[in-house]
């Protein structure tokens, strides 16, 4: 096998499509320094599915796409293809030619393929494992590689040895065995709590099933003997009931005529009661007016006496308030007498400071200081400006002495070359005003380019902008579909585990999942209610498997779905009847006692929510069932309402009626029904929620990547334009160029003219000498005033100088009277402050003080009016007279009617006495009567109603005995059911039920743990595996170490060692060296070239003992000398028999030795290009 090409599009600086082929031997990849040589080998480590953007460099994935360049606009795409010939079978796969492909968009999405067909990375990853190549193995190798074998740990080092093993499908092996025994400890686990949970449950059941056995029997035996009971109590009963009617038909006779004598005595009473009533009417009215009167004589006397004893008080204060209101604004007058006195002090202080101030301002040493520092930089000025004029001096004597020379010599020379001169000065002429004007044309045409060139700039600016603000959107909205996803599937198998019904019992599961070929089958109770989050611990458990109980709508639907049970053997349900269930409610002495109890939160079915046509539902499971806030609550309402109802707490425990308290938790919590129905609701909120999100985030994307196209189309116009602009101004510098190069040429024609004659001409020499003449006697006149301004600069620093020293004193002392006076002025700022406060203060009580006068004198303006009541008391006095004689003269016609009265009343009292006597008779018999007929139905009722016997039926059951015998058995059998306690009879079916289901969960976890041992096993029986391809693959390694170590150093020796042979599961290596003349150690004590090529060395063994098809190396030979590189270089041509080399290098040592040369290069800016030389056809070619 080996690698035949590899194609790159659009992959970091590969803007263009770029096919390598590859051929056998060593092949070298080269190029300078950011020609991108090095994103070869990432195109290779990327198609082969590296997901770390870290380790191609970059901070993100989509940072491999091609970003475009100054003449390359960006892709939309990176695409690698690696071929790879197979026709040796050494990948396990039908093809004899295998192509990988990796492409990524830059809206996010990825493809892999392999020979054009979509797969997985997972797929990729499998076709490559244990063969040495991919991602990780040895087959990559860059320069970290080789650092990360001398620097990294031990334990670390041994992946070398495990890659070259071929073990990491043994541990892939592993890694999914151990997942499998997690998954399994987890099942048992759940198994193990619902077993736990159901033993408790199946043992109280039995219990229970055989306590209902022997209640039915019980049963049984006390209808038959209480049927007894009722049969001879029948008998006795009617012979008691025809006496009695007898006995009522006489009775009935006295008691008409004595009532007839009894009607007449109450008539008589009658009238004189009524003239009765008339006079006590009259002296209730009497009374009534007299008391009036006499209320409101005490109430004008209290509210007399009160009014003038708050007047006195209210006097006393005013006078205390008026007090207090002077001594305020006393205070007042001293605050501002001494506001005054501050605000004076503050002034003085402010005008001292400032004068200060001032004086430090005009003697500022700093500033002195900076004047000295400026003087003398201004002599050095002065000082170099001298030194110039001296020598321009020189230069024009100089000059002059040369011209005088000149001239001499100019004298005797031809005077035929002045006409050329004159024709080049015309040409001369000529061109410099063309290059005068190509340049205005070069400098108006640039500011264009420059301004177009601007503006392109501003919106590539805005380009860039805008794509980092679609990138960004992108990124979101990818991230909220993503959770969008999440929160739908979540959803779906939550809503799925709702709709199935999986987590009921069998019976209530099948019912519930064929509902629509069963008529009236509503569902269950879980579906209908819904529950507030902070009631949902409290009324699952409340409801407990009653939440699994079915809604139907009639006793024929409940029927039919019973049979459906019965008939296909699916287990047992419990129905609710909508409109025949009982309702149970909590009495209302029992409520009113909860009610006035702390913690008490409501009775359970108020707190739930149902459809109105279902509330007997909630009424007959949750009717008297309390809700409070703890246990502690639960127990000491239950005390009071002596145990009668269940309570159940918000956190889950249970007081039963009776006493009886159930609580605590399992080791593992799983949601009920109703929590699981509230997170399906809450989910389906976030999911709409989300996606809503997700749609407005899409909406803007696509907003941004419409303005990012037409961004785009402008940006193409302006750099279109900008192109045009840039080949004028290139036309317009070409002929420019031209004109100063005919210009410069033409200048050197006029010099050598010029030479030929001496250099000038006596009309030149003349003017220059004039020049220089006009010159010096300039140069003179500054050297003068040179030195005139010297002496004046030395003068004022000595002035400076000499007024530093005299202010220093003077300046020290002015700072510390500033600091002083700045104290003093901080101070009585701090005493004007707190005066403020305290105006505020002293305002505050005065208005404060003035309130309480106004009020003081309001009221006791109207306290004095309540004083002056005297005439109003007199007059009630007058009518209280007048009424106490009309009332003595009611009261003696009153005894005078009572008296009659009396002996009426007597009369009727006998008789009515006779009459109660009678009628209590008749009433005795009547209540026996109807006790004997309610008896003789009562006894009929219990024999139909109770145990459904009709009177014919009796002598087949009645037992031969005494009705005293009969009944002490009865007592016996009831006390005997009442030992039982509450029996629950349906406990029989449900115990079956549960045992059958305890049973099964008992051979599941047997099962588990059956399987968790055989997966134990396997994990064990991999180990070995693994430990002796280990064991075997190092000592071969090692083996080959030592020889490569010796042959590539040229002498020496190199060890492997293991820092635990004992544990070759996690034993870690140490590699020990010992290079030519130096000592044996370990590899961290080498140089670093060393450590360099032993860890190459370690490489090379490996390759030898597991040999790959190919090898590529990214300047790993980057940290030895030429030396060693050529070593490293030479011994790679002894192993490419096997292996076929592709090393990116600089290093023209490992170069000489290549097959094959690339060269990388970056012609265009930011765009990578490939070259290739055969260096076998060259050297042939040579030979």
């Amino acid at each position: 096998m080996k690698l035949k090409s590899l194609e790159i599009a659009g992959f970091k600086s590969f803007a263009n499509k770029t096919t390598i082929n590859f051929t056998d031997g060593l092949t070298a990849i080269v190029g300078p320094n950011g020609s991108g040589k090095s994103n070869v080998i990432e195109a290779i480590r990327w198609v082969l599915g590296e997901q770390s953007s870290k380790t191609l460099r970059g901070s993100k994935m989509s940072d491999v796409i091609f970003s475009g360049s100054s003449t390359h606009k960006p892709v939309n795409r990176a695409e690698v293809k690696l071929t790879l010939d197979n026709t040796d079978q050494y990948i396990n796969s039908s093809y004899s030619e295998i192509i990988i492909t990796r492409r990524l968009y830059r809206s996010g999405e990825s493809q892999y393929l392999i020979n054009n067909s979509e797969c997985r990375l997972k797929d990729i990853n499998n076709l490559f494992m244990d063969t040495g190549m991919g991602i990780g193995s040895f087959s990559i190798i860059s320069q970290g590689s080789v650092e990360d074998i001398f620097n990294s740990k031990p334990e670390d080092r041994r992946s070398i040895i495990e890659t070259a093993a071929g073990v990491f499908k043994y541990k892939q092996q592993k890694h999914d065995a151990n997942l499998k025994l997690q998954q399994t400890h987890e099942n048992l686990d759940r198994v193990e709590d619902i077993i736990f949970e159901l033993k408790d449950r199946n043992d109280q059941l039995k219990e229970q099933s055989e306590t209902a056995i022997k209640y039915l029997d019980l049963k049984k035996e006390l209808k038959k003997y209480d049927v007894s009971r009722i049969a001879l109590e029948l008998n006795q009963v009617g012979t008691d009931w025809n006496n009695t009617k007898a006995i009522i038909a006489e009775e009935k006779q006295n008691a008409e005529d004595i009532n007839k004598h009894l009607n007449e005595l109450t008539s008589q009473k009658k009238s004189l009661n009524e003239q009765l009533e008339v006079l006590l009417t009259k002296k209730e009215e009497q009374q009534d007016n007299l008391l009036n009167y006499s209320k409101k004589i005490e109430q004008l006397s209290g509210q007399q006496n009160l009014s003038k004893q708050e007047i006195e008080f209210k006097k006393t204060s005013l006078k205390e308030h008026k007090a207090n209101l002077e001594k305020l604004n006393s205070q007042v007058a001293d605050l501002q007498t001494k506001e005054k006195e501050i605000n004076s002090e503050i002034d003085k202080l402010n005008q001292e400071i400032d004068k200060h101030k001032q004086y430090l301002e005009e003697i500022d040493e700093d500033k002195i200081d900076q004047m000295i520092a400026d003087k003398k930089a201004e002599y050095e000025d002065v000082r170099g400006e001298y030194l110039a004029i001296m020598q321009k001096i020189a230069n024009v004597n100089n000059e002059s002495t040369y011209l005088e020379k000149t001239q001499k010599q100019a004298d005797v020379q031809n005077d035929s070359n002045r006409q050329k001169i004159s024709g080049v000065n015309d040409e001369i002429n000529q061109l410099e005003q063309s290059v005068e004007e190509l340049n205005q044309a070069y400098n108006k045409k640039n500011e264009e380019v420059q301004k177009v060139q601007s503006d392109f700039n501003d919106y590539q600016a805005q380009v860039n902008g805008l794509k980092k603000q679609v990138d960004d959107q992108q990124a979101i909205w990818y991230k909220q579909l993503e959770d969008t996803q999440n929160l739908k599937i979540k959803y779906n198998s939550l809503n799925n585990l709702q709709n199935d019904h999986s987590n009921f019992y069998r019976g209530a599961q099948s019912v519930l999942n064929n509902k629509d070929h069963l008529n009236g089958v509503l569902g269950s109770v879980s579906d209908f209610i819904k529950v507030p989050a902070e009631y949902t611990t409290a009324i699952e458990t409340a409801l407990g498997n009653q939440l699994q109980q079915i809604v139907v709508t009639n006793n024929a639907s409940a029927r039919q779905a019973v049979k459906f049970l019965n008939d296909n053997r699916l287990g047992r349900a419990t129905f609710l009847p909508v409109n025949e269930i009982s309702q149970r409610s909590v009495n209302n002495n029992v409520l009113s006692t909860c009610q006035n109890s702390d913690g008490f939160i409501g009775v359970a079915n108020e707190l739930v929510q149902i459809n109105d046509k279902l509330k007997s539902v909630t009424s007959h499971l949750l009717g008297n069932v309390l809700i409070v806030k703890d246990l502690h609550t639960a127990t000491d309402i239950s005390n009071k309402i002596r145990h009668s109802n269940r309570i159940v707490t918000l956190s889950g425990e249970i007081v039963n009626a009776g006493g009886s308290i159930t609580g605590g938790s399992n080791k593992r919590q799983y949601d009920g029904v109703l929590t699981q129905k509230n997170r399906l609701e809450e989910l389906e909120k976030q999911f709409k929620e989300s996606q809503e999100v997700a749609k407005q985030t899409e909406a803007k994307l696509v907003e941004l990547q419409d303005q990012l196209k037409e961004l785009n189309a402008k940006s193409d116009s302006f750099y279109d334009n900008k192109r045009q602009y840039d080949g004028q101004l290139d036309s317009i510098n070409n002929k420019l160029t031209f004109a100063k190069e005919s210009l410069v040429r033409k200048q050197r024609e006029l010099k050598a003219i010029r030479m030929s004659n001496g250099g000038l001409f006596d009309d030149d020499i003349d003017e220059k000498q004039r020049q220089n003449k006009k010159l010096k006697e300039q140069l003179n006149v500054d050297l003068v005033n040179n030195q005139t301004k010297s002496k004046d600069i030395q003068e004022k620093i000595e002035t400076l100088e000499s007024m530093k020293d005299n202010n220093s004193s003077k300046v020290q002392s002015t700072r510390e009277k500033l600091i002083v006076l700045k104290e003093k002025l901080s101070n009585f700022r701090d005493q004007k402050a707190n005066l403020i406060e305290d105006f505020d203060r002293l305002d505050a009580d005065i208005d404060d003080e003035k309130d309480n006068i106004d009020e003081l004198n309001e009221a006791i303006s109207n306290n004095m009016l309540s004083v002056n009541q005297d005439d109003e008391i007199k007059l009630v006095n007058q009518q209280i007279q007048s009424i106490q004689s009309n009332l003595q003269e009611c009261k003696e016609s009153i005894d005078k009617h009572q008296a009659e009265i009396k002996q009426v009343e007597d009369q009727i009292d006998k008789q009515t006495m006779d009459s109660v006597n009678q009628q209590n008779y008749l009433n005795k018999q009547t209540n026996k009567f109807d006790q004997l007929e309610k008896q003789l139905a009562s006894l009929k009722q219990q024999l139909i109603g109770k145990y459904e016997v009709n009177l014919n039926e009796i002598d087949d059951i009645v037992v031969d005995d005494t009705i005293d015998n009969i009944k002490a058995h009865i007592d016996d059998l009831r006390r005997s059911i009442d030992h039982l306690g509450v029996v629950n009879v349906s406990a029989i079916d449900e115990y079956k039920e549960v045992s059958k289901r305890y049973k099964f969960l008992v051979q599941q976890s047997d099962d588990l743990k059956n399987s968790s041992q055989q997966l134990t096993d396997t994990m064990n029986k991999i180990d070995v595996t693994v430990e002796k391809k280990f064991k075997d693959t190092f000592d071969a390694i090692a083996t080959q170490f030592s020889k490569v170590y010796n042959e590539i150093f040229g002498g020496g020796k190199a060890k492997l060692l293991l820092t635990d042979p004992n544990d070759l599961l996690t034993t870690g290596i140490e590699i020990m060296a010992q290079p030519p003349g130096k000592k044996y150690r370990h590899m961290s004590l080498l140089s670093g070239g060393e450590k360099a090529l032993t860890a190459i060395a370690l490489l090379f063994a490996v390759l030898k003992v597991k040999p790959v098809p190919f090898s590529i190396l990214d300047e790993a030979e980057s940290a030895l000398d030429a030396e060693n590189v050529d070593r490293y270089a030479r011994y790679m041509t002894k192993l490419d028999d096997g292996t076929q080399f592709i090393v990116i290098t600089h290093r023209k040592e490992t170069m000489v030795y290549a097959d094959t040369l690339y060269g990388v290069t970056m012609q265009n800016s930011g765009v990578s290009k490939v070259v290739t030389a055969n260096l076998n056809k060259f050297n042939a070619a040579e030979e």
